[in-house]
């Protein structure tokens, strides 16, 4: 088997750990409904309610050169729906506070940092997010410090296509210089981080943080994919 010659990572959930995502949606929700509020617009309160339910759940609206985001689109629909129509610039702060309220209800996963700089220098690193507002991906990544670690970063929202299509891991391993089976992604989600990584040909790792029953969880899944408790277990993986 190759060599390891690069480490790649998906951002939410694996870099950044989810916190009370319930309270997150929540929060989300009323970002919107004050944004609207707040700039004077009169709707239907339970007719929001149900959108918002429905956000992600909606097919994803239609490529347009409109310079919007697939996250503003989303957004420009929802209000829509509620008979609004908002100028560009007020869909974009819309937008932009509801992300944030949501994201509020993420953290850096502690190890992050530290894990990222044994890395750097020894491995090609690239961060592959599905995530709809790439602003939003690459303004954390400046707040943040992360992005001086990464020799890669592609967001779904950048390039057109979203994990578990291994499409969008072609940028990465193009700009690293790799061969598929000569890096590592670790990720969180078995049906998009790990389904991908495979129909890719990298070689798949699993983050789950919490723990099974008996306090142990299993090293590998059933199909054969390594799984890790904590990032600074990947440091063990490559040597």
């Amino acid at each position: 088997m190759p060599e390891i010659r690069g480490v790649f990572f998906d951002l939410y959930g694996t870099l950044l750990c989810y916190g009370d995502m319930e309270a997150a949606g929540e929060s989300w929700y009323h970002a919107i409904r004050r944004e609207l509020i707040d700039n004077g617009h009169a709707f239907d309160e339970g007719t929001l309610v149900r959108l918002c339910e429905e956000f992600l759940l909606q097919p994803e609206p239609p490529v347009q050169d409109d310079g919007l985001t697939v996250y503003e689109r989303r957004m420009r629909v929802l209000v829509g729906e509620l008979s609004l129509e908002l100028e560009v610039e007020e869909l974009r702060l819309l937008s932009e506070a509801s992300i944030a309220a949501w994201h509020a209800y993420t953290q850096l996963d502690p190890e992050a940092k530290s894990v990222l700089g044994e890395l750097q220098g020894r491995y090609k690193l690239a961060l592959i997010s599905n995530f709809d507002h790439p602003p939003h991906v690459h303004q954390l990544l400046d707040e943040l410090a992360l992005r001086p670690f990464f020799d890669a970063v592609v967001v779904s929202g950048d390039v057109g296509v979203k994990k578990p299509d291994p499409a969008i891991f072609a940028p990465a391993l193009e700009q690293t210089g790799l061969a598929t089976d000569e890096a590592l992604f670790i990720g969180d989600s078995p049906e998009d981080d790990i389904a991908g990584a495979r129909a890719a040909r990298l070689r798949p790792v699993l983050i789950r943080r919490l723990l099974g029953a008996d306090g142990s969880p299993p090293a590998w899944t059933k199909d054969g994919v390594r799984v890790v408790t904590g990032l600074r277990e990947v440091i063990g993986l490559v040597g």
